[in-house]
């Protein structure tokens, strides 16, 4: 606190570079807040201090985004076990109960039926031809229970079963990839709100504290002048009074803006109760790695990447499918038939009454107004878009980590050069203020250094914000941030 009486003697405010220092403050947090979304709330915890970590793990378990990607995984099983049916047998069962009208009868009309002539004693016999008569002959009751049983086992279907088990095996490791992204990118934005709050809070924390100075100063300068000494005018004190309200003003919005960077960071965990952050500094991560070994880290990490290769295995997979339009296919088939009926003869008689047969089918394509072929070119097409595709993906992620490891070095040395001037800052503004006790320096020389000090500080903290945040964009390009939390 600076000494009142001491002040008195001499005192002179600063103005612009003042507002300098909150304009920048205020400017800083609207750059760290900005972008920044949310998600709906799903659960609530008791208020407490939650580390990155912490926030982390609870975005994990509460994102509906990554919820619904989770479900997809499961949609993507269950369609490999579809796929997977077409490996065993299919046994059908069914079972028929008739009624007729009538009973079931085999009609046998009337013939005539001749008698060739007999010999008897030299002499021979001829006989009129015989005349038998229509016969109806009952062959099931009108009421009858048929119950049959269908067995298909497929013996060779042209590579297309297991195409189809190949699709789904894509299937399934792109919606791990694209789980996996959603994991990633909601890691990224914690990571990215979680630093904005406290850096948001700090530079609130500077601004309380510059504030509480100005108000000091607006103090002894009204007190200076109203005692007459001449060397404070009345158009000092208002001059100084305009600033401290702008001061005040902004203060405000920024308190605003930190409970705003915080809501914010409530929404996206998908929580419902306030909490605390811990009082810790923003983390600085120096640029050690080289071009090449993050290259190999995304080629073999980042999910649009591995999406984009089991893409193109699926796409192989389905020309085989296409393809097998062109093969026969082959199968077992057998089936076994009983009836019930309460007539025991005609064709339901105990011989007949149960029935099985096995025998081996084959289809055999001959010709389908050139579908298959038609097919065959539609996928090989698909394959070649999505090669190309890749070709562009794998541009992308290079130009995209070339871009972010310029940021992040970047971002190091003004880090580095924040801290030797806020050091140097913090030591001119100490040696400032035992100057002007022993009244070797002026006070707009002190207050013109606890303004730099001020300002140094605000600077250093939206240095450490931006090379965080490079930092995690650069490990979600590669796919590896956070990932022990990911399952």
């Amino acid at each position: 606190m600076i000494n009142k009486v001491l002040l008195q003697n001499e005192i002179t405010i600063l103005p612009g570079k003042i507002t300098m220092l909150f304009k920048t403050a205020f400017l800083t947090v609207l750059i760290i807040t900005n972008n920044i979304y949310s998600q709906d709330s799903s659960a609530t915890i008791s208020k407490k201090i939650l580390s990155l970590n912490d926030c982390i793990k609870i975005a994990l378990d509460n994102n509906h985004k990554i919820k619904s990607s989770k479900e997809e995984i499961s949609v993507a099983n269950a369609q490999k076990k579809q796929a997977e049916s077409a490996y065993w047998p299919q046994v059908s069962g069914k079972a028929i109960y008739t009624l007729t009208n009538n009973d079931l009868l085999f009609i046998l009309p009337s013939f005539k039926m001749s008698v060739p002539p007999i010999s008897l004693l030299g002499y021979s016999v001829s006989l009129d031809n015989i005349t038998v008569p229509q016969e109806n002959v009952k062959l099931m009751d009108n009421e009858n229970v048929h119950a049959s049983v269908g067995l298909t086992y497929p013996i060779y279907t042209g590579g297309k079963v297991q195409a189809i088990n190949k699709e789904a095996e894509n299937g399934i490791e792109i919606s791990r990839q694209e789980y996996k992204k959603s994991s990633l990118e909601v890691c990224f934005d914690v990571k990215r709100m979680f630093y904005g709050a406290l850096a948001a809070k700090k530079i609130y924390k500077i601004g309380t504290d510059a504030l509480e100075r100005l108000d000091v100063t607006l103090e002894l300068t009204e007190s200076v002048y109203k005692n007459g000494s001449g060397k404070t005018t009345r158009l000092d004190y208002l001059k100084n009074k305009v600033t401290v309200d702008a001061v005040r003003t902004l203060v405000s919005q920024l308190k605003n803006d930190v409970k705003a960077a915080k809501d914010a960071l409530v929404f996206t965990l998908g929580i419902d109760d306030d909490f605390d952050l811990p009082d810790e500094e923003i983390p600085f991560i120096a640029a050690g790695s080289n071009i090449d070994s993050l290259l190999n880290l995304a080629y073999n990490n980042n999910p649009d990447w591995m999406k984009v290769t089991s893409a193109v295995s699926a796409y192989k997979a389905k020309i085989d499918e296409a393809y097998s339009g062109y093969l026969p296919n082959v199968a077992l088939i057998g089936s076994f038939d009983q009836n019930f009926n309460s007539y025991n003869y005609g064709i339901v008689n105990k011989e007949n009454s149960s029935i099985w047969t096995i025998g081996l089918g084959v289809d055999i394509p001959i010709f389908n107004g050139f579908r298959t072929s038609a097919e065959v070119e539609e996928n090989e097409s698909e394959l070649k878009k999505i090669n190309e595709q890749k070709i562009l993906l794998h541009d992308a992620i290079c130009l995209q980590i070339k871009e972010v490891m310029d940021k992040l070095e970047s971002t190091v040395e003004t880090v580095n050069n924040a801290r030797q001037a806020k050091l140097t800052a913090e030591e001119n503004s100490s040696l400032t203020e035992r100057a002007f006790q022993q009244d070797m320096a002026e006070a707009k020389d002190l207050v013109e250094a606890q303004i730099m000090e001020s300002l140094m500080d605000v600077q250093y903290q939206k240095a450490l914000y931006d090379n965080i945040e490079a930092a995690a964009n650069l490990d979600l390009i590669i796919g590896n941030i956070n990932t022990q939390n990911i399952k």
